[in-house]
């Protein structure tokens, strides 16, 4: 089903139970997350869930309605202007083998493998036999990105878009949304495909594995995409659910970084110009790249900004909270400004040509954001390999590690 205020059916009398303790819609259990006050219209006691009021309020005192589930069987032919590699028409057929009989696949690929086209003919499949199909990520950027994929891809299909503040829906037949707008599904999806499954804040809210779940109808497939699986996914899934894919579909290793000993910060705090950096940033240009300079706050970022700007005037930065990043993102995707400096909203989900990165403080990341870092070069055909550089103040484990990972993923061999 699917919760709906204008549907024809009660989901549930209220959306909160009476003693204000639980929420019907999204699980929330924690008292902190529930509020109350007094009405002015009645005088009575309101209690509402803040889990989830982006979605819409859920209190004690309103029904959830809902509406029923619809499922139709579309031919959902697609078009892809290339050939899958080896590794991904491997991937796609254990996925379609999947299907036949529903649980759980973990695709343990590595940054830039080309995970989404991999999913092309399970979708197409699921579509033809009526299945319902959700391609979901914890990230609005990767949602946005996946459906222009998926339309370009699927070019006769409606594909629904759903995010918080957008909602493109035409059946709910074949929607491409954040894992939050799951909550609104019951019993809904026979396909679900959840990609970048370690990033914030999926792996930190049970609540949300748990609405991917209920939202799943009882014998549905659902596959987790990542390059960084925690233990506890290895371990739901089991090994003889993971497919491992150690290359990227245009066949080449994964740049390994070079580790450069630095302090950035002691040099900004005393007003100083990194020129480690500058004189790094200098040499990339001056070979026709582009720079993305990854930077773990955003006090930091702007200071580090100024001083580039000096060199570097064109020089722009980027974070969650900037109303002008998707402008941004999109001139350094047109190749209009050279270097880019962000935080880690843009260790995922973005791709670029002729493109260098550097992690500045890399000893202050851990290794799942180092190594999707690593993975934002490298990822075009034109330019398989790219540039990877840290600058850090001392080595860490999570640096070590890193390094660890890509040299396992060059050094695995294709399964087939």
């Amino acid at each position: 089903m699917i919760l709906d205020h204008k549907g024809e059916m009660i989901y549930k009398t209220s959306g909160v139970n009476e003693q204000g303790t639980l929420c019907h819609r999204c699980g929330n259990s924690s008292k902190k997350h529930f509020y109350s006050y007094v009405s002015p219209i009645d005088g009575a006691r309101v209690t509402y869930c803040m889990k989830c009021i982006s979605l819409g309020r859920s209190d004690d005192r309103t029904p959830i309605r809902c509406r029923a589930t619809s499922r139709a069987k579309i031919a959902t032919p697609y078009h892809l202007d290339f050939k899958l590699s080896t590794q991904q028409a491997y991937a796609s057929a254990r996925i379609m083998e999947k299907l036949e009989t529903g649980g759980l696949l973990l695709l343990y690929a590595v940054t830039g493998a080309g995970k989404t086209e991999m999913t092309f003919q399970g979708i197409e499949w699921a579509r033809r036999q009526g299945k319902n199909v959700a391609f979901i990520s914890p990230r609005i950027d990767v949602v946005k990105e996946v459906h222009i994929r998926l339309c370009q891809a699927f070019q006769s299909s409606h594909i629904d878009l759903m995010y918080d503040g957008v909602k493109k829906v035409y059946d709910n037949h074949f929607t491409v949304c954040t894992v939050h707008q799951l909550l609104n599904f019951v019993d809904h999806f026979d396909f679900i495909i959840v990609d970048e499954t370690d990033a914030f804040p999926l792996p930190e809210d049970p609540l949300l594995m748990q609405a991917i779940r209920r939202a799943a109808s009882s014998k549905a497939t659902i596959i987790f995409m990542t390059a960084t699986p925690s233990k506890q996914l290895v371990k739901e899934v089991g090994q003889g659910g993971i497919i491992t894919l150690p290359r990227r579909y245009h066949g080449h290793d994964l740049a390994i970084p070079t580790l450069i000993r630095h302090d950035i910060q002691k040099d900004l705090n005393r007003n100083r110009t990194p020129r480690k950096l500058i004189k790094l940033i200098a040499s990339i240009i001056e070979q026709g790249r582009y720079v993305l300079i990854f930077v773990p706050e955003i006090s930091l970022m702007e200071k580090l900004l100024e001083m580039v700007r000096k060199t570097y005037p064109a020089s722009v930065s980027v974070h969650s909270g900037d109303p002008d990043r998707n402008i941004k993102v999109e001139q350094m995707r047109n190749q209009e400004i050279n270097v880019l400096l962000t935080t880690t909203i843009l260790e995922r989900g973005v791709t670029f040509d002729k493109l260098d990165a550097i992690i500045v403080h890399a000893e202050r990341f851990n290794k799942e954001s180092l190594i999707q870092m690593c993975g934002r070069v490298g990822r075009k055909r034109t330019d398989p390999v790219g540039n990877i550089w840290f600058f850090a103040h001392y080595q860490t484990v999570d640096i070590k590690r890193t390094f660890r990972t890509i040299r396992k993923f060059n050094a695995a061999q294709v399964e087939v």
